[in-house]
């Protein structure tokens, strides 16, 4: 069996932030993708989409560009599991 060897969108957010010198913040999530174990995926995209959101609150004017479109293109795949989490 071929297996991916390509990081996770959520994984590389994570080394992105980390990047960018928010290393407590990439913690947090870092914590949620590979320390819980999650019943769903669903409430793992919820769980760190609502983290997401917090970490944007504070500290959206500290990441690269290329952080940012990660952080788009992750909060996109959320949403389409948690709509109003955008709210």
């Amino acid at each position: 069996m071929k297996q991916d060897t390509e990081p996770s969108p959520f994984a590389t957010l994570i080394d992105y932030m980390k990047e960018n010198g928010l290393a407590d913040e990439a913690k947090k999530l870092d914590t949620l993708l590979r320390e819980v174990a999650w019943t769903t995926g669903s409430e793992f995209r919820g769980e760190f989409g609502f983290e997401m959101k917090n970490i944007k609150r504070s500290s959206w004017k500290r990441m690269s560009e290329k952080t940012k479109a990660s952080f788009k293109s992750v909060a996109g795949m959320i949403l389409r599991s948690w709509p109003g989490i955008g709210s």
